[in-house]
């Protein structure tokens, strides 16, 4: 039974993830910095599955003293972390000319640095076994970069070249790394405002087809699939 350690579980792609990943057989370690959406979902869970399958927890990405905690409680729990999927994000859009130096720092900090303190902390115990699947939620706007877009995308050409990065490095140590790049989907991570801003500026009235958090879910899942001898570099998933 392997053991799945995913940051930001709560809500969006991640619960999806979390979801999807149980009803395989995984057993899934989640967390949130929100102490109540935590709870939410451990009593969601619990009505559903064994709670000997999952462990829901409270920490901050970023912080580097609550991701040893987490990383520590899960291996303490399930004895082993086989896959760490850096799912935690957030979005920022604005004009270049009205950057909001805060917010921009908070999406670096949450977007980019957080991943590279969760990996730290998971990657010396998968060196231990010798084996591990890193993925890497990265975003169509890794590969590309629109208007209005530019501070997002500047942490996720950032997040792409840390995952092409850690492959090169983990590689021969038998730990694969993947980056999973989808386009906009239908999820609380863009707000009202950046929303209806789309649609004057880019979408002219009409909003476009988004894939929905199932289908990014389920093309994790498939990568956390494949057998040992076969590796994921990065998937694009994009609405049609």
């Amino acid at each position: 039974m392997k053991t799945v350690l995913i940051s930001g579980g709560t809500s969006g792609i991640g619960k999806a993830t979390v979801l999807d990943l149980l009803n395989l057989g995984f057993c899934v370690s989640t967390f949130a910095p929100n102490a109540g959406e935590c709870k939410v979902l451990k009593s969601e869970l619990s009505e559903c599955f064994d709670s000997n399958s999952f462990l829901i927890l409270s920490g901050d990405v970023t912080q580097e003293k609550q991701m040893k905690k987490i990383v520590t409680q899960t291996i303490q729990k399930f004895k082993q972390i086989d896959i760490l999927i850096n799912n935690a994000g957030m979005g920022y859009f604005a004009s270049a000319d009205e950057l909001n130096v805060k917010k921009f720092q908070a999406m670096i900090n949450l977007n980019l640095v957080g991943p590279a303190i969760l990996t730290k902390q998971v990657v010396s115990f998968m060196k231990k076994q010798k084996s591990g699947l890193i993925i890497n939620l990265v975003s169509i706007s890794g590969k590309r970069a629109f208007a209005k877009g530019e501070f997002y995308s500047a942490a996720k050409f950032g997040l792409m070249g840390f995952t092409e990065g850690l492959r090169a490095e983990l590689s021969e140590l038998g730990i694969k790394v993947c980056a999973v790049c989808p386009g906009m989907v239908q999820t609380p991570f863009f707000t009202s405002q950046e929303i209806n801003r789309r649609k004057k500026e880019v979408w002219k009235g009409k909003v476009p087809q988004m894939l929905e958090a199932q289908d990014v879910s389920r093309t994790i899942c498939f990568i956390c699939l494949q057998s040992e001898h076969c590796a994921v570099w990065d998937i694009t998933v994009m609405p049609f």
